[in-house]
């Protein structure tokens, strides 16, 4: 019996003590906002990534609430004929730090340009997704990516992509008619 309290004793308080910690950590992780993503970008951004639209100096945010987890921010052009969506998508690496792109769109829904911010994948492999050359293959799809082929070697990294873009296609469906 004696030996019984000498273990299950020392088994609670670690438990309790765990318990607690582990509360306080996620506490203090969600106070701080540690781990999540900005749903914006900085001014220079808007700058540096206005060119996602053709003659388009400066990208503006657009105030609109989306329940999409993936959908991280709307941006217009200055004329306001124009969407930008930044979405983020899970590649390889990015079971930990996703792969976030930006997607432009005309107002018929054809994509203008597409270009990756943030790329964890593998480099010289997944990060193959960030090629100009490849990216084009996106200009000018309008109801589906599933056409666009994935890269030797950066397969599940191009696989993620286009089915973040296909995620910004179905997007731009439910947020058109709200924002332009």
């Amino acid at each position: 019996m004696k030996n019984m309290k000498n273990i299950i004793v020392p088994t609670i308080v670690l438990t309790i003590i765990s318990t607690i910690i582990a509360v306080l950590l996620a506490l203090t992780y969600n106070l701080t906002g540690v781990g999540n993503l900005g749903t914006g970008l900085t001014d220079e951004e808007l700058s540096e990534y206005a060119n996602i639209i053709p003659n388009c100096k400066k990208l503006e945010l657009v105030e609109y609430t989306s329940e999409e987890k993936d959908l991280l921010g709307i941006y217009t052009n200055e004329s306001k004929e124009n969407l930008v969506l930044h979405i983020k998508t899970a590649g390889y690496a990015g079971k930990s730090k996703p792969i976030e792109a930006l997607v432009g769109f005309n107002s018929d829904g054809s994509i203008t340009n597409v270009k990756v911010i943030a790329c964890p994948e593998t480099p010289g492999l997944g990060t193959k997704i960030q090629d100009e050359k490849y990216l084009e293959n996106y200009v000018g799809v309008k109801e589906t990516a599933n056409d666009v082929d994935t890269i030797t070697s950066a397969t599940i990294s191009s696989k993620a992509l286009r089915s973040g873009v296909e995620f910004a296609l179905k997007q731009f469906e439910v947020v058109k008619e709200a924002v332009l």
